[in-house]
C-alpha cells in the first residue's frame, strides 16, 4: 500500500517512470498492458468455468458474455452446425449491443449473419479473423468442428494470439458442455424408448400367454371331442356286433329250445329244464337289448334329455314277469359330464339286473336325487338279499378269475372313476339298498 493513501501503488510508481531510457519504458508499458489483458482473460475463463455445473445453457451464456467483454465486440454469437449434436441445446445463443439476447439466426443483422453462416460452413478447427475483422473460434469435438463462436460488428482491430488462445479454451469448454447435453438427452431418449419397448414386450407377453391359454383350452376340447368321438364309435360298433351276432344267437337258441319242448313233453324233468332254459334265454335277450340301448345312447338320452331321461327308461330293461319298478327323480336336475351320466346309468342298470336275477323281489324303487352338494342314486328292493354278503362278494370279486360277481366289481370301478362312493345297506322295504353318492364341485354343471 502507498503510505498515507491506503491504495496500492500503480505500475509507474513501482517500476520508476523517471527512467532515462524512453525505448525501454515503451516496451515496458506494452508488456504491462498485455499482462493486464491476460489477467482479465483469466478472470473471464474463471467465470466460464464457474458456470460449468449449471448446465449447457448457463455455460454458453457465460462464454458469450466473456467473449464480448474480452474483445469488446458489440455482437457475439455461439452456434451449432445444423447437423451437429442434434439433441444439444441451445442451438444458437447470441448477444447484441447492450447485451440484448438473440436466439435465432433470422434475428441477426446481415453484417453478423454472414460471418456466422460462413463459420458454420467451414471445416477449420483453428481460430481465425476474416477480412472484415470478425473473429471466429470453432467448437471442436473429437477433432471435428461442430459449431463456432463468432465476435464481430465493432471497429476492425487485430486480435492477438493470447486472446485467441483464451477464446479457444472457453469455446472448447462450451463444446464439451453441449456434447454432454447431447449425450444426456440421447441417454434419456434411449431410456424412454427402452421403457416403452419393455412395456410393449410385457403387453405382448401377456397377450401371448392369453393366446397360449386359449390354444391349450382349444386343444384340450379337441382332444376331449376326439376321445368322445372314438368312444362313441366303439360303443356303436359293440352295440352293432351284439345286435347282429350275440342277440341273434341267443334268439336262435331260444327258438330251438321252444321247438324242442313239445318233442320232450313226456319227459317231465327235461321239459321243465328246457322251460327254465327258455326263461334264461328270454332274460338274456332282454339284458342284451338293454345293453344295446345303453351303448347306442350318447349318455345324455334322446334329444339331450340327460340322466333323468335315461333313468326313466330303466323299466324297459325289466323282463316280464319281473318286479314292479318305480322311478323317482327329486330336486332340480343338473347337467353332468357325459362320462358321469353314463357311469351312473350303467350302475343303475346293473343294480336292476341283479335285483331281477338274484333277489327274488316283487318291488323295486330307483331314486335319483339332486342335492345342493351331491347327486344320490339308489336302487332298493324287497327281496331276500343281504347287504353284508354283497360287501363280501365285492371284496372277493377282485381276487376271482372265474368272472363271478364281476358286476359288483364293475360298479365299484365306475364309482372310483367318477369320484363317487358305493354303499350297501338294508332297504326299508326289507331287501337291499344300493346307494351311490357323487359330490358336486363348483365346476359341475
Amino acid at each position: 500500500m502507498h503510505p498515507g493513501t491506503g491504495r496500492p501503488p500503480d505500475i509507474t510508481a513501482l517500476t520508476g517512470l523517471r527512467s532515462s531510457k524512453p525505448s525501454w519504458y515503451a516496451e515496458y508499458r506494452q508488456t504491462a498492458g498485455d499482462l493486464h489483458r491476460a489477467l482479465d482473460s483469466l478472470e473471464h475463463v474463471a467465470g466460464v468455468l464457474s458456470a460449468t455445473g449449471q448446465g449447457a445453457g448457463a455455460l454458453c451464456r457465460a462464454v458469450v458474455d466473456a467473449t464480448a467483454e474480452q474483445l469488446g465486440e458489440p455482437w457475439v454469437v455461439l452456434a451449432l452446425a445444423p447437423a451437429a449434436l442434434p439433441l444439444a441445446r441451445p442451438r444458437l445463443l447470441g448477444r447484441g449491443p447492450a447485451g440484448a439476447p438473440v436466439g435465432e439466426v433470422a434475428l441477426l443483422p446481415e453484417v453478423v449473419r454472414r460471418p456466422v453462416q460462413a463459420a458454420l460452413a467451414a471445416d477449420a478447427v483453428e481460430p481465425w479473423q476474416d477480412a472484415d475483422g470478425a473473429v471466429v473460434v470453432p467448437l471442436v469435438v473429437d477433432g471435428e468442428p461442430v459449431g463456432a463462436l463468432v465476435a464481430c460488428g465493432g471497429p476492425r482491430r487485430t486480435v492477438g494470439p493470447a486472446d485467441l488462445s483464451i477464446l479457444r479454451i472457453v469455446a472448447n469448454q462450451s463444446a464439451v458442455a453441449l456434447l454432454s447435453d447431447h449425450l444426456l438427452a440421447r441417454s434419456e431418449s434411449l431410456r424412454r424408448q427402452t421403457e416403452r419397448l419393455y412395456a410393449q414386450a410385457e403387453e405382448r407377453a401377456r397377450a401371448l400367454a392369453e393366446q397360449h391359454r386359449q390354444l391349450a383350452e382349444a386343444q384340450r376340447r379337441l382332444d376331449v371331442a376326439a376321445q368322445r368321438e372314438a368312444v362313441d364309435a366303439e360303443r356303436h360298433r359293440i352295440a352293432r356286433e351284439l345286435h347282429d351276432s350275440v342277440a341273434q344267437h341267443v334268439l336262435s337258441a331260444g327258438m330251438t329250445i321252444e321247438w324242442c319242448r313239445p318233442e320232450v313233453a313226456h319227459h317231465a324233468e327235461v321239459h321243465e329244464r328246457l322251460g327254465h332254459a327258455k326263461a334264461l334265454t328270454r332274460e338274456a335277450v332282454e339284458r342284451l337289448r338293454g345293453a344295446i340301448h345303453a351303448l347306442s345312447s350318447d349318455g345324455h338320452g334322446e334329444d339331450g334329455e340327460g340322466l333323468p331321461a335315461l333313468v326313466g327308461r330303466l323299466p324297459v330293461l325289466v323282463p316280464a314277469p319281473g318286479p314292479a319298478l318305480a322311478v323317482r327323480v327329486e330336486g332340480v336336475p343338473r347337467e353332468l359330464p357325459g362320462t358321469v351320466e353314463r357311469a351312473l346309468f350303467r350302475i343303475a342298470s346293473e343294480c336292476l339286473f341283479n335285483t331281477v336275477r338274484h333277489a327274488g323281489a316283487s318291488r323295486c324303487t330307483v331314486r335319483l336325487a339332486y342335492r345342493a352338494t351331491e347327486v344320490r342314486l339308489s336302487v332298493a328292493d324287497d327281496g331276500g338279499g343281504d347287504p353284508e354278503l354283497l360287501r363280501r362278494a365285492l371284496r372277493a370279486s377282485g381276487r376271482r378269475a372265474d368272472g363271478y360277481h364281476r358286476g359288483l366289481g364293475n360298479m365299484a370301478s365306475r364309482c372310483r372313476e367318477i369320484g363317487a362312493t358305493l354303499r350297501f345297506t338294508r332297504a326299508r322295504m326289507g331287501g337291499v339298498r344300493v346307494e351311490v353318492r357323487l359330490p358336486l364341485g363348483d365346476d359341475d354343471g
